[in-house]
Parts: C-alpha cells; structure tokens; sequence
C-alpha cells in the first residue's frame, strides 16, 4: 500500500475525475525499472529473491502490471484490480502455508484455505479502494457511491481475482490477476450501468441479484456438463444467457429458463432407443450444441436485455416468457411426438410421412407442446414472475398474461412445424436451428404484442 498517498492524491474520491494519469503511470514505470534493476543488488532484494528465480519477477511486474491497468482502464477499475492484488495475495500465500491442504484439482500447487483466504482478505481492501474511488456512473445525486453498486463490484473483484491468482496461466500472476480483474471490473460495471440506469425506481432488478446470477448459473453449467446434456461451448453459451435471464428476469423467470433446460434435455433421452430406430433421435443422442443453444436461447436472451433499454416495459419479460414457452412446446412436441403409435402427417398437406420427417406432426405431439406452453405460463403464474414484472397482483392482468404465453408458444411451433414442411433443407440458410429461431422469435413477438396492447 505504498503507493496510496500518491494515487489518492491523483484521484478524485468524489467524482472520479482523474488528474495526472500520466504522472501515476509514469511513478509506476519508475517503480517497475528500479525493482528490476536496483531492488536485486540491495540487501532487502536479496533477502526476498527466490533461489534459481528467472528474470520474470513479481518485483516489478507487479507495478509494470498497475502501470497498464492506470493506462487501460477507468481509474475505479484499476483501483480495485490493485486493491485485490494488495489485499489478497499476501492472505492467499499465508493461508496456503498454514494449510496446504486440501489442495485445487486444476492447481496441486494451490490450496483452497489459500483461495479462500485471498477472497475474505481482499473483499474489505476492494470495497474501501471502490468506495474511495467509486465508479462515476454509480454515484447519487450528491456525488457519493451508491453502496450496493459498491459491495457488488468488490465482490466481484475479490472472487474473480482469487480464480486468476489460482490458475496456473497464463502468464505471472503478478501480471495476470490485476489486468484480469481490471477487465472483470470495467465490463461489469458496463452491464450493471446499461442493466439499471433506465428502469422505474420501485424495479426488482438489483446489482446484488449479478453475483447470484453468476454463482446459480455456474451451478448450473456443472449439473450440464456432468449429465452431458450440452458440449462446453453450448454451455459456456447457455450461462452467458442465464445470467441475463437471471438479472433482468430474477430467481421466477430464471425457473422458466431452468424449467426448458432441465425438461428438455431429459425428454431427449426418453424413449431413445425407439426414436433411434425411427430415425427421429436428436444428433449426439440430444446432446446440445452451440447452435442448438442460440437457436433456442438468444431470443429469451435479447428480450430481457431489451427490458432495461425500454425503461422496464413488461412486455419484454412476458415476451422472454412466450420465447421459452414457444422452444419448449417444440422441443416437448418433437420428443414425445416422435414416440407415437400413430403415423404423423405432415403439418402441411396432412399426407402420412415417417416418424422424423421435417414439419410431421401427431396428436400425441401437439399435446406435448400444448402441456409444455401451460407448464411455462402456470409455473410463471405460481411463482409470482406476473406478480414481480407487472407490478400488481390483479388477476386480470395475470390471466392475460399467461394466455399470451400459451398462445405464443403454440403459435411458435405451429411456425416451426411449417417453415419444416416447407423451407428446412429446402432452401439454402434454412435449417433446423434456423427455423427454431424463428419459432422462438414468433412466440416473443406474439406474448409480448398481447402484453403491450393488452396493458
């Protein structure tokens, strides 16, 4: 923390303003050449130097590491990325030699008292560093930081720079974990400001609700990837996703979300061998993709970002509601329909067609879908997704909310069953994740009319 006085006298507290960046960058490089140079032929260089250590020291690339990140980022961001560093890296290397078991599995070098130890050390540091230099975009009226904003980005700051000093790479720690967290700090700070700065004042969307949605998310990548329900880069895609849904939509809507993920996947397995045989299995026996994922999610996805740009207009909710109704009435009409005793015919000219053809559909089938749209809607209903989107608990206006969802999610596999019958591998750029954009995007555009006109 020797470094304190000179910054903070550099940096505004109040506003965020900051003054000679030049000059601190320029102390930093001063700092960085002198540890390289000076520190090692000085008792006190000797002392700390690691025996057979290589040039690359964390002597000075640590403030070389402070210099780049005064350079790059918001002066609020660098702050923290010192403050983590500053605070947690001293705690993690205590601990770590205190007990240093048990140990990570992707880091044998690096114990868990040692990550947790830089998390609880470095949480007070950031928060006082973000406090004292706060972001400008999070200050009230009367310039001071508004302080959810202010626990939430030093949380975040903490946890992610603890993840990036546990990592073998790449790159010295000293060098990896400011710049990461830096970076960590700036986006996420973008996305609250974009997330909050536009919605009504009584909004359920809270900066706190950004940490839960990263944890149950990463929760929720684990249980995906251990039952094989997507490949990684779907599931790296699909988290993406669910931190939005769960930000904007709250622990209700994200239910919603987790309601198509869960059930959809396991209905891929149901029955597998028949539909194998039929020819109606999904590829990779329903294990999904990234184009499987954006096919059926980044609908959902756009709809809640578009929530904040309207200033917090329910119909984008109640659309992102009618998306999920409209992927899982599909994705219940394809895997239970497929299963049917009955030949399916085609949506189109009602003509019988084998099990697995493109736009057939049974009875048994569209069933599935029309349970699969009240399963969304009821759950929502159940909840209190109505309730917390639309600001009041009149029954009304949760009845005409849960029928535009159950439309729009018939409506969207109806869609989807022609555009098959019609245009999937007809026509070139038309294919299966083509076409199940589209019957997302149908049962958005259908809830979240209903919702507008109907409010």
């Amino acid at each position: 923390m020797v470094f304190a006085v000179p910054i903070g006298a550099l940096v505004d507290p109040r506003n965020n303003v900051r003054y000679g960046v030049q000059i601190v960058i320029g102390f930093m490089l001063l700092v960085t050449l002198l540890n390289a140079f000076l520190l090692p032929r000085l008792p006190a260089g000797k002392a700390i130097a690691r025996p057979n250590a290589s040039w690359i020291r964390g002597e000075w690339l640590y403030p070389f590491a402070l210099a780049i990140c005064f350079a790059l980022y918001p002066p609020f961001a660098a702050m923290a990325a010192w403050a983590a560093m500053a605070g947690g890296d001293a705690a993690a290397g205590l601990a770590g030699r205190l007990l240093p078991r048990p140990r990570l599995p992707w880091n044998r070098q690096k114990s868990w008292a040692g990550s947790t130890a830089f998390v609880l050390a470095a949480i007070p540091f950031c928060f006082f560093a973000l406090f004292w230099c706060p972001a400008q975009q999070f200050l009230t009226t009367e310039h001071w930081p508004e302080i959810p904003f202010v626990w939430t980005l030093a949380i975040l700051a903490a946890v992610s720079g603890a993840i990036l000093e546990s990592l073998t790479g790449p790159a010295d720690d000293n060098l990896r974990v400011p710049l990461g967290v830096g970076v960590v700090l700036w986006l996420s700070a973008m996305f609250l400001s974009y997330g909050t700065r536009n919605l009504p004042y009584d909004t359920h969307v809270q900066p706190n609700q950004f940490l839960y949605a990263l944890l149950v998310n990463a929760l929720l990548a684990a249980a995906v990837l251990a039952f094989r329900f997507a490949d990684m880069p779907g599931t790296l895609l699909g988290v993406a996703i669910g931190v939005v849904i769960y930000f904007f939509g709250h622990w209700q809507g994200y239910l919603l979300f987790v309601i198509f993920v869960g059930l959809g996947s396991a209905l891929s397995k149901v029955g597998l061998a028949k539909k194998v045989a039929r020819g109606a299995a999904e590829a990779r026996e329903g294990k999904r993709g990234i184009a499987n994922v954006a096919a059926n999610l980044l609908v959902p996805g756009f709809c809640c970002l578009a929530y904040p740009a309207s200033g917090g207009a329910p119909a984008f909710l109640i659309a992102f509601a009618g998306a999920l109704a409209a992927a899982m009435a599909d994705t219940a009409s394809s895997e239970i329909g497929a299963l049917a005793a009955q030949q399916p015919v085609l949506i189109t000219t009602r003509k019988p067609v084998a099990h697995g053809t493109n736009g057939a559909v049974t009875s048994l089938g569209f069933s599935a879908a029309a349970l699969g749209c009240v399963l969304i809607a009821g759950v929502a209903w159940a909840s209190g997704f109505f309730t917390l989107v639309l600001r009041t608990s009149a029954v009304r206006n949760s009845l005409i909310a849960a029928l535009a969802i159950v439309l729009g999610g018939m409506l969207g596999t109806i869609v989807d069953s022609i555009l098959g019958a019609t245009l999937e591998d007809r026509v070139a750029g038309v294919g299966k994740g083509t076409v199940n954009f589209l019957c997302t995007l149908t049962g958005a555009c259908v809830a979240g009319l209903i919702a507008f006109f109907a409010a």
